[in-house]
């Protein structure tokens, strides 16, 4: 060593204590902490991370130092924090003797800093991995790093070790290649597994389990999980996968382990409600085959006639009461209520800590949301349903395309027996109002003057203005004709219609095709009359005259065409928005029409 050490100038290095940096001057194996991550493992009495991977840590030696600088001529700086330039020079004979020496003697802090450079510029992408982690882990926090036999080996005194006081997160290493036949397991779901089955009680309890995966790319552990989990037949509670990707990006790996955190316990929530959900279907349906024949038929059928109710919806509505009862009843069971409560309580205990929404997660509940506000096309167009109060359409094309909301008293618009509405042509609620998601339009309206639809949009991302103001009075003729159409769109051939009938569940609706068919059919003949003894000139100007319009306002004037017997609207029914949002639009617009209307103040300067 000592003559090692004299081959260096005394001004190039003051001893090997002296050419070592500060701890503030070590940039790559300080990198800054999370705060909410210590808390996370603080309230969740986690005191171990133990990391199982199959590559090995840089080892702090000469050999390691000089791979580094002859793969990596960008960790020369960085390695100069700790040796002097002239021992790493390229042209210095004694340079692995040198820094051999140098190596001896630092103390354990200083060798673990020249190993987290080492591991920063490794040529492989695992080592980087693991001193990625290190960084992430809260300094009181014990990581362990094994490798698959060193895991093999000390598994038992490891789970031995965990308990509610002391728990552990195991990371480990999807990709392991490890020899099954020597080992037990070759990946670490195949660990995961094995855990699950001769521990299960002890995840959320005493370990909390991730799947580092090289496979996985950031933002996609969501959408992989379920694929995981069913490929290696393990229960999506006891494990959730983390891409390796995060472990460099301090807020989406703290992300990552929230979510892993909780999984166990809200997996545990989901199940006991899909446990009780799926005793209460069977529970509902026996109560359902209970009910009288007269008083189901009088409930579904004829009530739902008088009142121009779906049949469909006055069913799903008595079969939610019933579910809805014996769903509590089952959850609300001592033994299951407890799982549930403690579960509950589980994810409460993490559930206020400060965290950010990744936008994966964000874009979840968003879509989430969306479906709870508001029905789909597919869902309101696919049975046919009648017309709503909330009822969202497309009017118009290219350019011209916008959005319109119906807003009308339900009461109103019902269709009863014999295909015809209580007041067909007198409403007192029935108006079309423009939508708009267009942000300075929305900011623009004064609150009176609009009602704010929230998660709106086909992602539930953003939030639209109905515009009152702008509203004006629907001609439901027209729109009835979207409920005629799989797809919603506003089409008729009233010679089609009487040939072939459409079929709908309900005989109100039934029979109101057939009154639209006649509508239609009377302004069809009207305009083929005048073609016949005018021309087709002529017949195209009655057409425009006589053509139902679609609302009242100017600029749905020119909105629909008439074709060879056929009728077209560029008007299409979209999705609906749901009650109680429904209701509340419709409040909303009462409150506008009964607005004060003041005596204008001629003292004030405009």
């Amino acid at each position: 060593m000592d003559e090692a050490m004299r081959s260096i100038e005394p001004q190039e290095m003051g001893g090997p204590i002296a050419a070592l940096p500060a701890e503030a001057d070590i940039h790559l194996a300080q990198a800054p902490q999370s705060p909410a991550l210590d808390d996370l493992f603080a309230r969740l009495h986690i005191k171990r991370v133990v990391f199982v991977d199959d590559m090995i840590e840089p080892v702090a030696d000469a050999a390691s130092v000089i791979e580094t600088l002859t793969q990596r001529e960008d960790a020369r700086q960085p390695l100069e924090a700790f040796f002097p330039e002239a021992i790493l020079a390229d042209d210095n004979e004694a340079r692995f003797d040198q820094l051999s020496a140098m190596l001896e003697g630092m103390d354990a802090n200083s060798l673990e800093a020249v190993k987290a450079v080492l591991g920063e510029f490794a040529s492989e992408e695992g080592v980087r991995d693991i001193w990625q982690l290190r960084r992430n882990i809260p300094n009181q926090v014990e990581l362990q790093i094994l490798t698959p036999i060193e895991w093999h080996a000390q598994q038992h005194a490891i789970v031995e070790q965990c308990n509610e006081t002391a728990r552990t997160l195991f990371l480990f290493d999807q990709e392991l290649n490890a020899d099954p036949h020597t080992l037990g397991f070759a990946t670490g779901a195949d660990i995961i597994k094995s855990l699950s089955q001769s521990e299960p009680v002890g995840f959320g309890t005493r370990w909390f389990c991730g799947m580092l995966s090289s496979t996985l790319n950031a933002g996609d552990e969501i959408s992989k999980w379920r694929q995981l989990a069913a490929e290696n037949e393990i229960s999506l509670k006891f494990f959730m996968p983390i891409a390796k990707q995060s472990l460099g990006d301090g807020d989406r790996f703290y992300g990552s382990v929230y979510r892993t955190l909780i999984n166990t316990y809200c997996e545990t929530m989901k199940h006991q409600a899909a446990y009780g959900l799926q005793k209460a279907l069977d529970a509902a349906i026996t109560r359902l085959d209970n009910i009288d024949p007269l008083a189901f038929e009088h409930m579904v059928v004829n009530s739902s006639e008088k009142e121009g109710v779906s049949e469909l919806e006055t069913l799903l509505r008595l079969y939610a009461i019933v579910h809805k009862d014996e769903a509590k009843r089952v959850i609300l069971r001592e033994a299951e209520f407890l799982k549930f409560a403690d579960a509950a309580t589980g994810v409460k205990a993490v559930a206020d800590i400060s965290r950010d929404l990744t936008a994966e997660t964000q874009a979840h509940l968003n879509l989430l949301r969306a479906q709870e506000l508001h029905d789909s096309a597919e869902l309101v167009n696919g049975y046919n349903d009648p017309l709503r109060n909330g009822d969202v359409f497309e009017i118009g094309e290219g350019n011209d395309l916008g959005l319109f909301v119906l807003v009308a008293q339900p009461c109103d618009i019902m269709v009863r027996p014999g295909g015809k509405r209580i007041r067909e042509n007198n409403f007192k609620v029935a108006v079309i109002c423009p939508l708009t998601s267009n942000p300075e339009e929305v900011e623009a309206e004064p609150a009176h003057l609009k009602h704010l639809v929230t998660n709106f949009g086909d992602i539930g991302d953003l939030t639209a203005a109905i515009l009152f103001k702008r509203g004006t009075v629907a001609n439901l003729n027209v729109l009835d004709l979207a409920v005629l159409d799989k797809n919603g769109r506003c089409d008729i051939n009233p010679s089609d219609v009487k040939k072939e009938p459409k079929r709908f569940p309900t005989r109100a609706w039934q029979e109101r095709c057939l009154e639209l068919a006649k509508q239609y059919g009377r302004v069809a003949t009207e305009i083929e009359d005048v073609r016949k003894k005018h021309g087709d000139e002529v017949a195209d100007l009655i057409a425009k005259t006589t053509l139902p319009r679609v609302g009242m306002s100017h600029g749905l004037k020119g909105y629909g065409t008439y074709a060879d017997g056929a009728f077209h609207y560029p008007i299409r029914r979209i999705g609906r928005i749901r009650d109680p949002g429904a209701a509340s639009l419709l409040a909303a617009f009462g409150r506008f029409l009964s607005r004060d209307a003041l005596e204008h103040d001629f003292a004030r300067q405009t």
